[in-house]
């Protein structure tokens, strides 16, 4: 042992392994994973001997030093009780994962297409042959009917804020509505009447229109008799009346002199509309007045005993009943309604 050291110093020859001192020389006791060779410890390659390979025919063996692994073949799974299986939708055919043809066995439903992928499997309905998703999800063949369905305008066209109902006419209350059922898309994409507002099976209602819902509604009518199963459509285009507003102070020429205080006087803000319908026209509340203070947000005003807001003569109307120094200032009348808005600003001095 003395001489090994001394030839070696504190490496040891055998390296992967225990030096064992004999006569004149040693011997190699190496560690599991390697064997004695030339005077030290190599890596024994498990995988190169044939006769040994530790890994199954559906494996294949990676040498490690000192050790090696087991690993699945390319298509191959490990499974829970540790074998190697194929994965869903292959078959092993001669040690080899093999793709499953699905669609030899049918698995379609009736008038559905089976298209056969790598490891899986797609069913559609033929649209192209006639065939229709119908509105049981079942995939069918429709004939193609004129059913005589239309709706009752061209068209519809509505203010933001507002209802609207959506009437359709023809042969459906006659005969048809126990046969016929009908699946709605807006802008091809699904559409479901009675989630969006109010559904009725000769139309529907939208309530609280607004711009994202108008577009292009087509109804697709699935008429299911036992002598045969049929199709129509009707289209109704419903657009968003686009409304504006035009506004201004009526006097404003007379405001332009100084007010007396203590002397009452009126603004009087006109507001024009077009394609905006409003529910009490006559409502003085329909705009909203403000103090205009450079730098500060603008002040809503209230009425008071002497600051009253009507509407009178086709004009809304801010009055001043008693005027004072303090009521100088620049005023502003709003329009905020159905998404249109506009306004108009005046300045009053009071001395």
């Amino acid at each position: 042992s003395s001489g090994i050291n001394a030839e070696y110093g504190d490496e040891l020859p055998c390296g992967n392994g225990e030096c064992v001192n004999t006569a004149g020389g040693y011997d190699c006791e190496c560690n599991a994973g390697y064997s004695a060779d030339k005077g030290t410890c190599v890596d024994v390659n498990e995988c190169a001997e044939s006769a040994v390979n530790p890994c199954s025919e559906l494996e294949e063996c990676s040498n490690l030093e000192g050790t090696y692994i087991c690993a699945c073949k390319d298509t191959f799974v490990r499974s829970a009780d540790g074998s190697c299986v194929c994965t869903d939708g292959f078959q092993t055919v001669n040690g080899v994962c093999v793709d499953i043809d699905e669609c030899q066995n049918n698995p379609c439903a009736e008038g559905e297409r089976c298209t056969n992928s790598i490891g899986n499997y797609e069913c559609a309905c033929p649209l192209e042959d006639g065939y229709e998703i119908g509105p049981d999800g079942s995939c069918k063949k429709y004939e193609v009917l004129e059913c005589g369905v239309t709706a009752r305008k061209e068209g519809y066209a509505s203010f933001a804020g507002k209802n609207v109902n959506v009437k359709l006419i023809g042969e459906l209350n006659a005969n048809l509505k126990k046969y016929a059922s009908i699946v709605w898309t807006k802008d091809n994409e699904a559409w479901d009447p009675a989630t969006e507002g109010k559904e009725r099976f000769n139309g529907f209602t939208i309530m609280d229109f607004q711009a994202e819902n108008a577009g292009l509604y087509v109804g697709k009518i699935f008429i299911e008799k036992p002598d045969g199963d049929y199709k129509c459509e009707v289209v109704i285009p419903i657009t968003l009346k686009e409304g504006s507003c035009t506004i201004d102070i009526d006097n404003r020429d007379r405001l332009a002199a100084t007010k007396p205080a203590g002397k009452p006087f009126i603004i009087m803000c006109r507001v024009k509309l077009t394609n905006v319908r409003l529910d009490e026209p006559n409502n003085p509340n329909n705009v909203d007045w403000y103090r205009v203070v450079p730098g500060e947000a603008d002040q809503k005003i209230e009425e008071t005993e002497v600051l009253k807001i009507n509407k009178k003569g086709g004009t809304y109307r801010l009055w001043f009943g008693n005027p004072t120094v303090e009521d100088s200032g620049t005023y502003k009348c709003e329009f905020n309604e159905q998404n249109v808005r506009a306004s108009t600003e005046v300045s009053i001095l009071v001395a």
